[in-house]
């Protein structure tokens, strides 16, 4: 099956050739294989990177765009994946990002499920539109691993809601898209543009019909690494979440005050405190020791006591400076 690679990368020089290693690594046949580098008018040396390593291998294309122009719509990572698309020649669409260490597995742990899905009921109409892999960090620093944690407890979540076919996200650093899908939506230049634009995509495919999976298995687990501008990630996420109306949107700002939630069960019995605490600490112990197991992953439970604490300071923290911050800014614009 030939597949299609597209990555956007905008002023990426320090992370950028971490992830070309590991697209170099892919267990993948490299005649079936296309892999689409845009740059997005980088101010640093993310191009020169690009066209260092396109250099004798024909399967990698790169796109230099400059600032979109007066009376374009899209704007950011949008408007290149929609640039990128029109090059696109794969039965399926991945998409990666700059900071992302893909696995040599990642193609063909995103594609079987697509094929198991298939083999499992091949009298269902929808075909498979969407497919998430897994997006975790290593623990190389405290706040590293903090957020490993994060990531893999909300992945493990939408797993659960996508097995009972309840649509959650979209995950634009590693994910696969039927080009079919991708086309019957109208793509990018359709939707338009959005901040959170892999959520978008998402729930179109998924609204016009296509069937969709979250992936949990080792084959499809790549890194990410911690973001330089914490605050300004999660500022993006959650301006996305209350544009778009998502339902993840409704668990971030439980979590956002489980902080206060705590504060005032202490002061009005640290019994029920206690009690409390103790509830959110087994369940999220079992859920740990299931995502290692699962994964084959180790070295995250150890963390626990730590992220107890994380969880609930952070995003009180988040929702702050959400409330307080005016404007987004990302890759040095902003929304």
């Amino acid at each position: 099956m030939k597949i299609s690679i597209l990555l956007p990368a905008r002023n990426e020089e320090k992370v950028l050739q971490r992830c070309l290693d590991g697209l170099s690594m892919l267990n993948y046949l490299k005649e079936n294989l296309q892999i689409l580098l845009g740059n997005d008018n980088s101010e640093d040396g993310t191009l020169a990177i690009m066209q260092n390593y396109a250099k004798d291998k024909p399967w990698v294309e790169v796109f230099d765009f400059e600032e979109k122009k007066e009376g374009e719509t899209l704007k950011g990572k949008t408007r290149v994946l929609a640039k990128l698309a029109h090059f696109a020649k794969g039965e399926y669409l991945f998409f990666t990002d700059a900071d992302i260490e893909v696995p040599p597995t990642w193609i063909e742990g995103i594609l079987n499920e697509s094929q198991l899905m298939r083999i499992s009921n091949p009298t269902k109409i929808p075909k498979v539109g969407v497919l998430v892999g897994v997006t975790g960090m290593r623990t190389d620093s405290m706040m590293a691993a903090m957020q490993a944690i994060e990531w893999l407890l909300v992945i493990r979540t939408n797993k659960y809601f996508s097995d009972k076919k309840w649509p959650t996200t979209g995950m634009g650093n590693n994910m696969a898209v039927l080009k079919e899908a991708y086309e019957a939506v109208g793509g990018y230049d359709k939707i338009g543009f959005s901040i959170v634009e892999d959520y978008t995509l998402y729930h179109k495919i998924v609204e016009k019909g296509y069937d969709f999976r979250q992936i949990f298995t080792s084959e499809v687990v790549a890194y990410t690494l911690p973001p330089d501008h914490y605050f300004e990630q999660r500022k993006r996420w959650i301006q996305g979440a209350f544009e778009s109306k998502s339902a993840p949107m409704f668990a971030g700002i439980f979590q956002a005050i489980t902080l206060p939630v705590y504060v005032g069960l202490y002061f009005l019995n640290p019994v029920f405190f206690f009690v409390y605490f103790a509830i959110n600490f087994m369940l999220y112990f079992f859920m740990i020791v299931s995502i290692e197991k699962r994964l084959n992953l180790k070295g995250y439970l150890k963390f626990l006591p730590i992220f107890m604490v994380y969880l609930p300071v952070f995003w009180f923290l988040q929702l702050i400076y959400f409330f307080f911050k005016k404007k987004v800014v990302w890759k040095g614009r902003e929304y």
